[in-house]
């Protein structure tokens, strides 16, 4: 896998409220005590041998992946509303 590396991170906080300000609605954030064996605490990709190998450096920001996300689910919503109702 490659990825965006420590540059391209975000929490899942800071995803959520990005996510409110392109689609401009709320959702509800909770938080819970406890841990699953299925939580990932953190999780970073190392793209340092992609980036010696290829010269490739991540040129995306996550404000702009989400936003280019939400556009291709608004242009295709008719598509995708079976798969979600």
């Amino acid at each position: 896998n490659v990825g965006g590396g420590r540059e391209c991170s975000t929490s899942l906080l800071e995803l959520t409220r990005l996510c409110r300000e392109i689609t401009g609605k709320k959702v509800e954030i909770a938080s819970q005590a406890q841990t699953t064996s299925v939580d990932i605490p953190l999780y970073l990709t190392d793209n340092t041998r992609v980036t010696k190998a290829l010269g490739w450096k991540p040129k995306a920001s996550v404000q702009s992946i989400v936003k280019e996300i939400h556009d291709w689910i608004a242009a295709n919503e008719t598509r995708l509303k079976p798969i979600f109702t």
